[in-house]
Parts: C-alpha cells; sequence; structure tokens
C-alpha cells in the first residue's frame, strides 16, 4: 500500500513539474524575438511642437538606421509616440498609454521639465528605462530615480556656467541684469542659474520677473527692466517667449546683451524675433546642425538626408540632436544586454556607462550606481540672424557642480 502511495506520489510530482515546465515564462514588456518597442511622450502640438516634431523626426532617423542595420541584437526598432501638447496632467496620461495600448519596453522622448516631473511617479511604479537629454532639471535625479537616466547640464548648471562666460571674457561686471522666467519647474532651475552667477560673481541684480505659462504680452515686463536699467537680460522663456521679449527690447530701444537657455537654439525664434534675432547669445551642451566639422553631426546630417524629405529635414533643430544622442545611448544599453533583454539589464548598463561617446555630440556620458545625471559641458553660441544660423563662441564649459 506505501509503495503504491510512494508510486502514486511521485507521478504526480512529476506531472506538476511537467506543468510548469509547460507554463509560459511572462514575457518582458515590449520584447518580443524580433521587436523591442520604445516610447516618447513629445508635445507635437500647440506652441512648443516644433520642439517635439524635431524631437520624434531624431528618433525616426534613428529607427530606420538601426534597423538598416539589422535592428539590435536581431530585435528590430518600434517607436510609438504620444502628444501632450505641453500639458503635464496629457504627459501622465500619454505615458500610461503607452504602457497600457502599446506595452512599451523603455522611454526615450520625455517631453518638458514638468512633464517628466508629473510623469515620474508612474515610472517608477512601472520602472521603465528612461532616458531624458531633452528638458533637464534637479528635480529629475535628485534624489535619483533607479530608472531614470538624464543627460546634459540642468538648466540651472547651463544658465550660471554660461553666464559667467560671458561676464569674465566680454568684461561686463559693471552691467545691470534682470531675470525674466517662466513660473514652473522649468523657470525655477532657470532663476537657479542666475542667482548662482550673480552670487558667486557679486553682480547687480536689478528685477527678477516671473510669467505665468503661455503668455503672450511682455510689454509691462519689458517696460518695468527699461525702468530700472537693465543692460543685460537672462531670458527663461520656452520658445516663442524669448522671441517676445527680444521685440519688446528693440522697441523700447533697450540696448541689452540677452542671453537665453537652449531652447532659443532655434531659428525660428530667429525669425519670430525679426530684427531683434540677430546677435543675442545661447547657452547650450549639443553644437549647431550646421558645424558639420563634428563627425557625430555630420553623420546624423547624412542620415537626416536619407532617411528625411526635404520639407522634415528643415524641420530639424538641436532637439533633434539631443533625441539622437539619448537614442545611442539606449542602443548601446539594449545591445550590451545580449539577446536577453529584460528592462532590469538596460538599467544595470546604463548605470554603469562611462564615458559613452557621441562623436562630438556632446561631452563623453557617464552615470553611476548613485548617480543618475551627466552634465555634460556648455557651449555658448551667438544668434546669426541674417544668414539663419547660430556661431560657437566659446569651448566646451566644463559643469563643475
Amino acid at each position: 500500500m506505501i509503495q503504491k502511495l510512494n508510486q502514486f506520489a511521485i507521478a504526480s510530482l512529476i506531472g506538476i513539474a511537467a506543468g510548469l515546465a509547460a507554463t509560459p515564462v511572462a514575457a518582458e514588456p515590449g520584447v518580443t524575438d524580433t521587436k523591442v518597442v520604445l516610447g516618447s511622450v513629445t508635445p507635437v502640438s500647440g506652441p512648443p511642437s516644433l520642439l517635439g516634431k524635431a524631437h520624434m523626426l531624431a528618433l525616426r532617423v534613428w529607427e530606420q538606421d538601426v534597423n538598416s542595420r539589422g535592428g539590435i541584437n536581431g530585435r528590430k526598432v518600434d517607436i510609438r509616440q504620444d502628444d501632450d501638447g505641453y500639458v503635464p496632467q496629457r504627459a501622465l496620461q500619454g505615458v500610461k498609454r503607452l504602457v497600457d495600448v502599446d506595452g512599451i519596453f523603455g522611454l526615450i522622448g520625455t517631453s518638458g521639465s514638468a512633464m517628466l516631473q508629473a510623469m515620474l511617479p508612474y515610472i517608477n511604479e512601472q520602472q521603465i528605462p528612461t532616458i531624458n537629454a531633452m528638458a533637464v532639471a534637479a528635480a529629475h535625479f535628485t534624489p535619483p530615480n533607479k530608472t531614470v537616466f538624464v543627460v546634459g547640464p540642468t538648466y540651472c548648471q547651463e544658465l550660471s556656467s554660461a553666464m559667467k562666460y560671458m561676464v569674465t571674457s566680454k568684461k561686463l561686471q559693471k552691467e545691470k541684469f534682470a531675470l525674466v522666467y517662466q513660473d514652473d519647474e522649468f523657470g525655477s532651475d532657470v532663476r537657479c542659474g542666475y542667482q548662482k552667477a550673480i552670487k558667486e560673481l557679486g553682480l547687480n541684480s536689478v528685477s527678477e520677473i516671473s510669467f505665468k505659462r503661455g503668455t503672450k504680452d511682455f510689454s509691462a515686463e519689458m517696460l518695468s527692466l527699461k525702468q530700472v536699467g537693465a543692460t543685460f537680460l537672462a531670458s527663461g522663456g520656452v520658445v516663442a517667449e524669448h522671441s517676445m521679449l527680444m521685440k519688446e527690447a528693440a522697441k523700447n530701444q533697450m540696448p541689452l546683451t540677452i542671453l537665453a537657455v537652449h531652447s532659443a537654439h532655434l531659428t525660428p525664434v530667429q525669425a519670430l524675433a525679426g530684427a531683434a534675432g540677430d546677435g543675442y547669445f545661447v547657452a547650450d551642451y549639443v553644437p549647431p546642425l550646421t558645424d558639420l566639422s563634428v563627425p557625430g553631426m555630420a553623420k546624423f546630417m547624412g542620415l537626416a538626408q536619407k532617411y528625411l524629405s526635404a520639407d522634415e529635414q528643415k524641420m530639424l533643430n538641436r532637439y533633434s540632436i539631443t533625441a539622437y544622442v539619448g537614442a545611442l545611448l539606449m542602443e548601446d544599453a539594449i545591445r550590451r544586454c545580449g539577446k536577453a533583454l529584460t528592462r532590469a539589464c538596460v538599467v544595470e548598463k546604463l548605470e554603469s556607462t562611462r564615458n559613452f561617446s557621441t562623436d562630438g555630440l556632446a561631452s563623453p556620458i557617464s552615470f553611476g550606481p548613485n548617480d543618475r545625471h551627466s552634465p555634460s559641458s556648455v557651449l555658448v553660441l551667438r544668434s546669426d540672424a541674417k544668414n539663419s544660423r547660430f556661431e560657437r563662441v566659446s569651448d566646451p564649459i566644463p559643469v563643475l557642480d
């Protein structure tokens, strides 16, 4: 009897083991034997749409280039996109849609500072590998978010470094400084950089003015700056605000030196500003698209000519380059994971990234166990509106803090 029971138990165990072996292991989100699905939440409608459209065009260029090379470890890349219209709540809805409907593996586009801030709790909950190379704020990595990796200086680091370069190289210590900035997370980081430079160099700040997102009229703000005698303006606009401020300055005949954050590194900003758009300065961490002496830029522009129409090529801008840099970083991490691709592996590989080269598109990129931010270096550019281009006026300025 005991022998029969033992035989029955053994048979049962064998049956259970066979059943477990036949049960498929849960698939990693967005990964099959032939494909990996990545997502991007960017503004492709509304006033900042030229940022999101340029970003997405670069991701399409990268997608087609990768797939023409056989994909990553035999898997073709499939990019899905959601439009947040530059609205934080829509950004959160967008990333949820990409996860629930499109089943994405990771994110390589995260819109503006406030938009990523709105998405972070959900990204953390889902443990989505995420690269942000579009809008960088300290709140994105302080404290570090395990799966979120940030490329480029914060607006605070960017503006502070550029202001200090401008003041020392052009001997502007005696100027009267002013700041106009957007009243949100983005603007707060811009203000941080302005105040840091003012304090460290002992400069005379005569005004700080905030504005609400979507403001269209800056006549009162610029009249106020004229009344206090401002001669140096740090412009903390998103896109069109830079142009509006410049036009108001010209209308009021204000001889201002204007330094803007990288969102002014756009030919449409030059065009919207008209004659006032010539000669302003911009802080950025990627070179102008026209600088084909940079090997990475020459390669990217060659791929753009191959995969984009003439009209699409005209829509490219500095946000295309940061998108491409982020995509290259994700490609490297996925490739290093081999065929056994998991979110955890990609996070591990990104974390171990040391001095990743983008052939001059940005400074070498590195992360670490408690470091999810690679600040790169800052460049100061000058607007040559007459020729619809930007020119370097500085060598790369290391970000030291």
